[in-house]
């Protein structure tokens, strides 16, 4: 790099690219590329230009007469048989050659065509806009500037006037095939001839005063390239998505993603699942399967909450750990399931969070638990509710409720699974509930505390949580995406539903068993412990102190969301239903 900073760059251009250099008419359109490559990140740091020699300051190529080219059809007809002709002749194209009425030959040849009339000097213009031709000599581009200094250095033409053809082909052929005339008339009428004269050769001279007479002619080049901002400077090529093994890792995991939004879904909407920021709540054999069903559908910011340790009982079913995360006591599951991630996907962006969540019924709460939680919560866009036990889904329940955050649910039994969502006025995992969530491991055996389901429910259940949010994230009501009303017909869903995905049903429940899945739709419960206004504003007014209370007191969030008045009054209204049955028996 500091060799590339170093180089002078107008004295290159000065001390090589003198006239003697373009003696040679096969140099006219000399390119110099000066570069730096960084190898470690596949970048290329470079400056190109073409050289053309300046005359000096106060000089100029000036244009006495610009037009259309004004030969005839014929004549055009035979100078592109001609120029054709010359290419097959020589093997090769110059950027400039001459051209008369009847035939086109090289600069070299000039003294065998000199004395001829309408004789054009012309060379290739890669001129983007016709418009731009017009703008005077000085915007025809290196390659003329060039030819005039080989005009007068090399042909001793300086103090004349000559006509330049600006020649714009827009096409050529194979050596041996001639294009056809409605090809070459488009391409002939783009081109205009000019009027130049020729600069002397000491125009070129850049000496100054009288002190350096007897010195030898200074020359001036000029022709680097500007930058992206309009100055001279160099400029940078970036490889990385051709050479990086990393960026071609990260082009080649969304392939399926945009053959999938080229081919059959266009309203795909993949920017937003990939900077979707998702929570999993539980690193366990649901939170790995979800996981990488995930990043399937291009999802790449995690952040996983678990209290666990990996142990030799999970690797055979939970996808993102190994043995190796076994030995020692275990590595935390959070942390592991997080770096395993990273090994997947190379712009996986994950966390891993050892932290126990607060549950009603177990008093033991960790003093930041709480608000760690909270925090993780308003900060993603989706929670993912994977833990094993009831209670321990209570909290993140409240939390999501109270930030109106999109929450999916998933549960297992031994054959049966249950994927749910919450919010939108449906009911959450605790509305059909009678009684508060309490410690479940109370009075349990070991071999009870262990979740025992059939080994293929996990990854149905998983994915079927993770197609309910992809859903649910395409649909425009988002959250309030209302759900499927009965009697539709299952094989054309999407027809009543306004995600390009297909229904978004509040529940999904499946077995095993029957092989079955119902999708039934329950709306809030007024008294719910979990997602009830009056929980959800104690919350919010103090929550630390909200959390402790319904984890030590049993009765406290019945009490709190009036569950236990509205189970007292329904027991009230049982006990006064006048029964006939007992009315018979006292005849």
């Amino acid at each position: 790099m500091e060799t590339f900073q170093q180089v002078d760059k107008n004295d290159l251009l000065n001390k090589h690219f003198l006239p003697h250099f373009f003696s040679d008419e096969k140099r006219l359109q000399t390119v110099l590329l000066i570069t730096f490559a960084d190898l470690k990140q596949h970048k290329v740091l470079y400056w190109y230009g073409v050289p053309a020699l300046m005359p000096a300051q106060g000089k100029s190529i000036t244009a006495s007469k610009q037009e259309w080219w004004g030969w005839s059809g014929e004549e055009k007809a035979l100078f592109w048989e001609n120029l054709h002709l010359m290419r097959k002749n020589q093997g090769r194209l110059d950027p400039c050659f001459i051209a008369t009425k009847t035939k086109c030959v090289s600069l070299a040849e000039f003294v065998s065509v000199r004395g001829e009339n309408d004789l054009l000097f012309a060379f290739f213009d890669f001129s983007e806009k016709v418009e731009d031709l017009f703008k005077g000599p000085a915007s025809m581009g290196w390659t003329m500037r060039n030819l005039v200094a080989y005009l007068c250095f090399h042909l001793n033409l300086g103090g004349q006037s000559v006509s330049i053809l600006s020649f714009r082909g827009q096409q050529l052929r194979r050596w041996d095939v001639l294009t056809k005339p409605q090809e070459y008339d488009a391409t002939l009428d783009h081109s205009i001839v000019v009027q130049i004269q020729v600069p002397t050769k000491d125009d070129y001279d850049w000496r100054f005063n009288s002190t350096q007479v007897n010195s030898p002619p200074e020359y001036r080049s000029t022709g680097w390239e500007l930058n992206v901002r309009g100055k001279p400077g160099p400029r940078w090529m970036n490889l990385q998505p051709l050479l990086d093994p990393t960026h071609l890792a990260i082009q080649a995991a969304d392939l399926n993603l945009k053959l999938m939004k080229w081919r059959m879904i266009p309203e795909l909407q993949v920017e937003k699942l990939q900077s979707t920021r998702v929570l999993l709540l539980g690193a366990g054999t649901l939170g790995c399967n979800v996981a990488r069903v995930l990043l399937g559908w291009g999802v790449r910011h995690f952040d996983f909450v678990d209290y666990g340790k990996v142990s030799y009982s999970n690797p055979v079913r939970q996808s993102l750990f190994t043995l190796e995360d076994c030995h020692d006591g275990g590595r935390p599951k959070a942390e592991a399931a997080a770096d395993a991630l990273r090994q997947i996907a190379a712009d996986v962006v994950s966390r891993g969070h050892q932290l126990s969540i607060p549950m009603p019924g177990h008093a033991a709460v960790e003093e930041d638990a709480v608000d760690r939680l909270d925090q993780l919560i308003q900060e993603c866009d989706v929670v993912y509710l994977l833990t094993d036990t009831r209670e321990s889904r209570w909290l993140p329940t409240v939390m999501a409720a109270a930030y109106n955050k999109v929450m999916i649910n998933a549960a297992l039994g031994l054959d049966s699974w249950l994927v749910m969502r919450h919010g939108g006025g449906f009911g959450c995992y605790f509305c059909n509930d009678i009684v508060a969530p309490e410690n479940s491991m109370k009075n349990r055996t070991l071999d009870q505390q262990c979740t025992v389901t059939r080994p293929g429910l996990a990854p149905i259940a998983s994915s079927m949580a993770v197609e309910l949010m992809v859903s649910l994230l395409h649909h425009p009501d988002g959250i309030n995406a209302s759900a499927p009303k009965s009697g539709l017909n299952p094989f054309s869903p999407t027809v009543d539903s306004e995600s390009p995905l297909g229904l978004i049903p509040h529940q999904i429940r499946g077995s095993l068993v029957s092989y079955t899945m119902m999708t039934p739709t329950v709306p809030a419960f007024t008294y719910c412990t979990a997602c009830s206004k009056s929980v959800i504003e104690t919350y919010l007014n103090d929550k630390s102190a909200t959390v402790l209370q319904a984890c030590k007191d049993g009765d406290y969030l019945e009490r709190l969301s009036g569950l236990q008045t509205f189970r007292a009054e329904a027991a009230s209204k049982f006990e006064d239903t006048w029964d006939e049955d007992d009315v018979l028996d006292e005849e």
